[in-house]
């Protein structure tokens, strides 16, 4: 039965990688031609796109889950142009694969390593490997930008300067820098580091997650007096961005500040946390508002609860159809 079940799950899979580039392409095409194309029921077709909702790149945060609209019969597909052309993995792609995937399952608490290791095995195969293990791969783990922010903010409370190590989106070049760290941004789901610039001699903004190395100095950085956060939001203005309140449950609490761009964060007496955060829009804040489900709770603005029921609603009439 497991193997039946695992069977049904592979075919599902494939069949929504090739069908993804498909609707890329083909914006507003109908379920009907789906289903035909792709050999599919039109109910297991609406179930497939409906499951994407919750799929995107790792943060998982405004601009990186993937959107579906279904406008009538009609299919469109947002931020997902990294499933633009059919997925193939090339030799060099698979055991850089193989090297991710082996360094997450050596560590301590993970549930799914058992699986990881299965699946690992399944893909050393494709490698030529012996033993259902790749050779000569040496696995370690680099901080990751949480260490960043962690850096970033005890360089803020203590004043002292930082050098970074920052690529540039533009050049795809990486530049050394030394900032003098005035504070940290949460915008559009993303961290960034708001200072002087010592290389341009201006203020600049970092976004985090492209900061590689950080090193806390023993130069003391100025920060001005009158330094507020909230005035460079101005320069997110017009992107769809948000603001979302809600209070989470003890067990989301534990690890939800880790995942999204909290603004401001409050411990209640009954164990739950107040919290605020940038959400990139409202379709975005519905979606995660209904991954939660009741371990939210007191949800503002309104609206975005509304959208929350609403999305949540249409989901489970198309199930039960």
């Amino acid at each position: 039965m497991a193997e039946a079940g695992e069977g049904r799950l592979g075919k599902r899979l494939k069949r929504i990688l090739v069908m993804l580039p498909y609707v890329i392409a083909n914006p507003g095409v109908e379920v009907a031609e789906l289903a035909r194309k792709f050999g599919a029921k039109e109910k297991e077709l609406v179930r497939d796109l409906e499951m994407l909702w919750f799929c995107g790149l790792p943060g998982y945060g405004p601009g990186d889950l993937i959107e579906v609209r279904l406008d009538g019969d009609r299919v469109y597909v947002d931020m997902a142009d990294y499933f633009a052309k059919t997925v193939r993995i090339t030799p060099a792609e698979a055991l850089a694969l193989y090297a991710g995937g082996a360094a997450v399952s050596s560590l301590p608490g993970m549930e799914e390593a058992d699986a990881l290791r299965r699946a690992l095995k399944k893909l050393s195969a494709g490698l030529n490997t012996r033993d259902g293990e790749a050779a000569g791969i040496a696995v370690a783990l680099e901080p990751g930008s949480e260490a960043h922010l962690e850096a970033l903010r005890e360089a803020r409370a203590g004043r002292r300067r930082v050098e970074i190590e920052y690529l540039s989106a533009s050049h795809g070049e990486l530049s050394e820098r030394s900032v003098d760290p005035w504070g940290l941004l949460a915008a559009l789901g993303h961290w960034y580091l708001v200072g002087h610039d010592h290389l341009s001699g201006e203020e600049r903004m970092f976004r985090t997650d492209r900061i590689k190395r950080v090193t806390i100095t023993d130069e003391p950085a100025e920060v001005p007096d009158d330094f507020d956060p909230d005035h460079y939001k101005g320069a997110f203005s017009g992107r769809g961005e948000a603001t979302l309140a809600l209070e989470v449950s003890p067990a989301v609490a534990v690890w939800f500040e880790d995942y999204y761009p909290v603004t401001s964060s409050e411990a209640l007496d009954d164990g739950w946390r107040s919290v605020s955060l940038v959400a990139g829009g409202e379709r975005w804040a519905a979606t995660l508002i209904a991954r939660l489900g009741a371990d939210a709770r007191n949800v503002r603005p309104p609206e975005m609860l509304s959208a929350a029921r609403c999305l949540a609603k249409s989901v489970a009439a198309r199930y039960n159809d």
